[in-house]
């Protein structure tokens, strides 16, 4: 079985729906579904940003703050819903494990609020067993430096769980939270040694080598 946290980055480019990217992207996860399991945990990227920011304007808590961003994260994965998946789009971690109990796809978005979906991701993947997540967003996979700030930048290619959730804590604490993995998923993973591969989502191509298990372009925390 695979585990898959689709950033909401890669669903959104400039107010626009990426359909294009949806389509093929789907067809390399359907086709990977016909031998194995697979559940893509989508990120609500854009448009829940926008929700967001409306609903802080409003005066709404931070709890409902949470909530829009995860109704959000649903509407796009349920762009992905076909007569090849699951019918539904899961609203919990224990509804997604009865789906994949009759269905080798599953689409899903976010759960709980205080939990980011690649903790969701995580959760999954403990609760089914999987040794593996492949988490993909707009970047290559974590640098030693901000490649934001600094040209001289290098990606670590591997990485322990200690020293990721260590630059992740960093990264919330200061005035950026733009770390490729949020500590809470770091540390499900460490907890459950489950294997967490980073990479740009965008080369569909690189993303196929990882879900087929050999060399790939990116990061490994394990």
């Amino acid at each position: 079985m695979k585990v898959i946290s689709l950033g909401g980055s890669l669903i959104w480019k400039r107010g626009a729906i990426r359909t294009a990217y949806i389509k093929e992207f789907h067809n390399i996860v359907r086709e990977y579904s016909r031998k194995d399991k697979i559940c893509v945990v989508v990120g609500g990227g854009e448009i829940a940003r926008k929700y967001v920011q409306v609903g802080r304007k409003l005066g709404l808590d931070e709890f409902l703050l949470d909530y829009l961003g995860i109704m959000a994260t649903r509407i796009n994965a349920s762009l992905f819903i076909s007569e090849d998946s699951y019918p539904t789009v899961p609203f919990s971690v224990e509804e997604a494990v009865r789906a994949l109990a009759t269905h080798n796809l599953v689409f899903m978005g976010g759960t709980e609020p205080g939990h980011t979906t690649d903790a969701v991701a995580l959760m999954v993947a403990e609760r089914t067993k999987c040794k593996e997540v492949i988490n993909l967003s707009n970047v290559d996979g974590i640098y030693d430096k901000d490649p934001r700030k600094h040209r001289d930048v290098k990606l670590i290619e591997k990485i322990s769980y200690d020293k990721a959730l260590k630059m992740a804590l960093e990264s919330y604490a200061g005035a950026s939270t733009n770390f490729v993995m949020d500590p809470l998923a770091i540390k499900i993973a460490a907890r459950s040694k489950i294997v967490i591969k980073i990479l740009n989502g965008n080369d569909l191509e690189n993303f196929k080598k990882a879900l087929e298990g050999k060399k790939f372009y990116g990061t490994t925390i394990r």
